[in-house]
């Protein structure tokens, strides 16, 4: 994805094995050229002329390459790079590749894009948590100030998903601030998430020319509009990994086969979703590119965003309702546990959208259930409270789907012993459940 730090692994090679290429070492940037006009221009540095045969229109651009990997080979003995930066696809580049005609002739790329063979391919993940705390240490130039406020700077090294770039965005605004706390830094980005001035600025002396959104911008600009929609229903879900079946459940209407090639074939090949697992096909957005699509889904998608959040209410609610039963065994926790995060954001977020007023109470009880089921009593607990405050806003404290909360709540009191707290409730669930109060609501 952008800001992993690709090119800047690619030129630390360069530097570090640069006796291994006797033969010479070329870095040619593909974002806005073509491979034919950079190579051209490489051999107009040495002074090679491209012969008069070669210049003709019918000269097709696999010969003028070749042209100029055997005028290399020709001048320079010895192994040699051919470092291409940025590739945007491999179409642009694959038919005009070396090939195993000149095996001195290595080729290196670095893309967005996750290529399959004849490439081998080396996928860059974010910075361990001892990695990202090394480097966010070393932007700011001070180790005291990260010890005084060491779980700070873990959390700001957490919130930016450990990617490279957002760590030294805000490692670098905290060392041209030194007065301004870790703590501060981190309650800016809670309240202004990417608007935050250290991601709107880049410092000279980076190496990397973009800034965070104008990164993940790039990326976002070439997909489909399917891709765009589902990358908008993968932010509304909770930052945890995403099973692939939850993500169809969420889209009723989509063909199997669109869905396949909007996520593998677009997102996942682009970078801008990860797979977890590929056996159990779990998907997940980074933190950043999560914040950076939840602001497309307000401004560029605004007209889809209220379906795609009814779509994935009534998905995980259908979940409550049929997978969750009273008694939850090992093995049914085993199978919900992966969309336990994801109930959870519709319960606090999302059961207004859920126009049958039976379905609004199911995310809680589901997740009621599940926690119970773990003698995880205050989870539990805080589920059943938060159902009892949605019944009793949404339908008046006199109502059966009140008394549905409340007798839930009480029933947990029972279980964990609080028999003073539980009887009220009780009470006031069986006034709530009269026929004459159920009539008049």
């Amino acid at each position: 994805m952008g800001g992993i730090g690709k090119t800047a692994l690619a030129q630390e090679y360069l530097r570090r094995y640069k006796d291994n290429y006797p033969g010479g070492r070329w870095y040619l940037r593909l974002r806005d050229q073509s491979l034919v006009s950079q190579l051209l221009s490489a051999a107009a540095l040495f002074g090679w002329e491209l012969p008069d045969t070669l210049i003709d229109t019918q000269t097709s651009d696999r010969q003028r390459v070749q042209w100029c990997y055997d005028r290399w080979r020709q001048a320079f003995a010895g192994e040699r790079l051919l470092l291409l930066d940025d590739v945007q696809a491999y179409g642009d580049v694959g038919d005009l590749l070396p090939g195993d005609s000149d095996p001195s002739l290595r080729v290196l790329m670095t893309s967005r894009q996750r290529f399959g063979r004849p490439v081998d391919r080396l996928d860059l993940g974010v910075l361990s948590p001892a990695e990202a705390l090394e480097l966010f240490t070393r932007l700011i130039d001070n180790g005291a100030r990260v010890q005084a406020e060491m779980d700070e700077a873990v959390a700001l090294c957490e919130w930016v998903g450990r990617l490279p770039l957002g760590i030294e965005l805000v490692g670098r605004y905290l060392a041209l601030h030194p007065s301004l706390s870790l703590a501060r830094m981190g309650q800016r980005l809670e309240e202004k998430r990417l608007q935050v001035r250290a991601f709107q600025q880049r410092p000279d002396e980076m190496a990397y020319e973009l800034t965070l959104q104008v990164a993940f911008e790039l990326s976002w600009q070439n997909l489909t509009p399917a891709a765009k929609t589902l990358a908008g229903l993968l932010s509304l879900f909770a930052p945890d990994p995403i099973p692939a079946d939850l993500i169809a459940r969420a889209l009723p209407d989509w063909d199997e086969e669109d869905l396949e090639e909007s996520l593998d074939g677009v997102l996942v090949h682009r970078s801008l979703v990860q797979i977890v697992a590929e056996s159990a096909g779990t998907y997940q957005l980074h933190q950043l590119l999560r914040e950076f699509i939840a602001e497309k889904l307000n401004a560029e998608l605004a007209e889809q965003k209220t379906a795609l959040q009814t779509g994935i209410a009534y998905a995980l609610t259908a979940i409550a309702k049929e997978e969750i039963p009273q008694t939850v065994t090992l093995g049914i926790q085993a199978q919900v546990a992966a969309a336990i995060p994801h109930l959870a954001v519709v319960a606090h977020q999302l059961t207004h959208l859920l126009q049958n007023s039976t379905d609004a109470v199911w995310p809680y009880v589901g997740l009621a259930r599940f926690y119970q089921g773990q003698s995880l009593w205050p989870e539990a607990e805080k589920a059943h409270q938060a159902c009892l405050t949605m019944t009793e806003q949404r339908f008046g404290a006199e109502h059966p789907y009140t008394a549905i909360s409340l007798n839930g709540l009480a029933a947990l009191y029972y279980a964990m012993g609080r028999y003073p707290e539980a009887e009220p409730l009780f009470r006031r669930s069986l006034k709530s459940r009269s026929p004459a109060r159920g009539r008049a609501s």
